[in-house]
């Protein structure tokens, strides 16, 4: 198998193969760098594209899943495998890495899978840099090259919805905790220990709000005198609160 050199991309873009909508600036060694294109899609809020070119950017929010799709096509020989990379400048400010490939035989612009792990929102520049592909030539041709479309060519990215399940589908299932538990497990240590924290403070402030309630009212009714009238009431109050205390127990158990 031979990888293709920057000489070789470039002859084969001036026939119009392996790299469409291309500019010579973007050739590597043994790579071309793919370009931002003004499509892309946010994973997170749904599977339909959006056109960014009236902005001029891609916006990618904290903790987001997001496809871009390359300004470049794609057109892949049936002796030829293409195997694209993100760039390591993208993975600096929070874009999870991209690993993937075009079959021989794929014609298409490429949509690259990623995700912001960072706190921050990341905006994309159209035409910026944002993977690499390099070629290599097969021993031999194809058997059965590529066939088919992607998401970007179908106005829909291709979501397995039936692999994705709620707490709810799953709570049930012996490997799965609590709500609460399988929340903590996703969120930074420090925020579950300041969670857990406020959790214990509002039961304090809970219960103290319960105890200057019964001394007020034994306050009253020493006042007053009327014994039965308020500890009627007293009781009905506190009776009340630990119905709704537990059915709210019971429900977070779930």
């Amino acid at each position: 198998m031979t990888t293709l050199s920057d000489i070789d991309i470039e002859n084969c873009m001036k026939k119009g193969e392996l790299v469409k909508n291309g500019s010579p600036k973007q050739l590597g060694p043994a790579c071309y760098e793919l370009r931002m294109g003004h499509v892309y899609y946010d994973l997170t809020e749904g599977d339909k594209p959006i056109d960014a070119s009236k902005i001029g950017t891609i916006l990618i929010k904290p903790g987001h899943r997001v496809v871009l799709i390359t300004l470049e096509e794609l057109s892949v020989p049936i002796n030829v495998i293409a195997r694209i990379s993100s760039k390591g400048s993208l993975f600096s400010i929070g874009l999870s890495p991209v690993s993937t490939y075009a079959d021989p035989g794929f014609s298409g612009n490429i949509g690259i899978v990623t995700h912001n792990l960072s706190d921050k929102f990341i905006e994309l520049p159209i035409g910026e840099s944002i993977a690499k592909v390099d070629f290599s030539v097969l021993s031999s041709k194809a058997k059965e090259p590529y066939r088919g479309q992607h998401g970007f060519q179908t106005k829909i990215w291709p979501i397995k919805h039936q692999l994705q399940k709620t707490y709810e589908d799953l709570k049930g299932d012996p490997r799965v905790e609590s709500e609460d538990a399988e929340s903590y497990k996703i969120i930074p240590k420090a925020t579950v220990n300041a969670l857990r924290k406020l959790a214990q403070r509002q039961r304090r402030i809970d219960w103290a709000i319960l105890a200057a309630l019964f001394l007020n009212a034994l306050v009253l009714t020493a006042v007053t005198g009327k014994f039965v009238e308020i500890s009627t009431a007293i009781w009905t109050n506190l009776i009340s609160t630990a119905v709704v205390a537990a059915f709210v127990w019971l429900r977070d158990k779930e």
